[in-house]
């Protein structure tokens, strides 16, 4: 069992690996780690071939004594800031209570939880992270220890508590808005159709309100197949900035029509009020 587990950490660890070291990126800012003792950097790339994106290779520290390891992995970000994927580096696996390493369902679990922008983990402060009636004083750790709250057990890897908690913060923190703000200082047509087709509602979010609406007569079928993918909140937004005018168009009423039965109630009824409106100059 021992050598299938260590097996098995092998095989993730390098299958996180066989991300190259890019050479068309540009240093665009650095990002403090959790008590600012490390300044990382954050790279933008443009691959000749492939999608566009963010990555840092991120040193940090994960608790307020010297019994915890440093975190370091690299992580990769898309063009509207929301975290992708990270990868571990050879050698330097994150590991748990004990300096136990990480596990195969370990790093599964922390993707999901990097994934998840609204965790709960972003409205709660380090001091909320534990039961406060359980805390206890060890002399192992200097310091005191305690049971995870109930809320939050389910949104971090089993014994690495701190870890989950201050990569999300580092993850899905200010490094969001200072991408964002690089992306839209460096807008191109390649971008926007990159931001349109992420299968990431709130990529494709951002890249809408980086659209003009001026344009939608001449995006519209572009824009169909995004409302066919049929997420609420995104379909809500174009919608609400649909004019009558660009169903007096034949095409576009007949592309509505095709993908009807895949778009959410709400979707429907906002179009259906601007279907019913006259196809003619009355």
């Amino acid at each position: 069992m021992k050598g299938w587990l260590v097996s098995g950490i092998l095989f993730y660890c390098i299958f996180f690996n066989s991300f190259k070291e890019p050479e068309d990126c540009t240093y665009v800012f650095d990002l403090p780690s959790r008590d600012e003792a490390f300044l990382n950097q954050v790279y933008f790339c443009k691959p000749d071939s492939g999608d566009y994106y963010y990555y840092s290779v991120i040193t940090t520290s994960v608790c307020n004594d010297e019994n915890c390891k440093l975190a370091i992995l690299k992580v990769i970000w898309d063009l509207a800031g929301n975290y992708t994927k990270f990868e571990t580096l050879p050698g330097k696996p994150l590991t748990k209570n004990d300096h136990i390493p990480f596990t195969i369902t370990d790093y599964d679990k922390l993707h999901s939880t990097l994934q998840n922008a609204t965790s709960i983990l972003g409205d709660k402060t380090k001091d909320e992270l534990l039961e406060k009636d359980s805390l206890k004083y060890s002399e192992k750790i200097d310091g005191f220890t305690g049971a995870t709250s109930k809320e939050i057990k389910e949104a971090v890897v089993d014994g690495a508590l701190y870890s989950t908690y201050t990569l999300w913060h580092l993850v899905n923190g200010d490094v969001r808005k200072e991408i964002r703000k690089y992306t839209q200082s460096t807008y191109d047509e390649q971008m926007e159709a990159q931001l349109l087709s992420s299968a990431n509602p709130r990529t494709v979010l951002f890249g809408l309100k980086n659209l003009d609406e001026s344009s939608y007569p001449q995006k519209f079928t572009q824009l169909v197949q995004i409302l066919q993918r049929s997420n609420p909140l995104v379909n809500f937004y174009i919608t609400k900035r649909l004019t009558p005018e660009i169903f007096q168009n034949p095409e576009n009423r007949a592309a509505i029509q095709n993908v009807w039965e895949s778009l959410d109630k709400n979707t429907q009824s906002i179009l259906s009020k601007l279907l019913e409106k006259p196809t003619g100059g009355g």
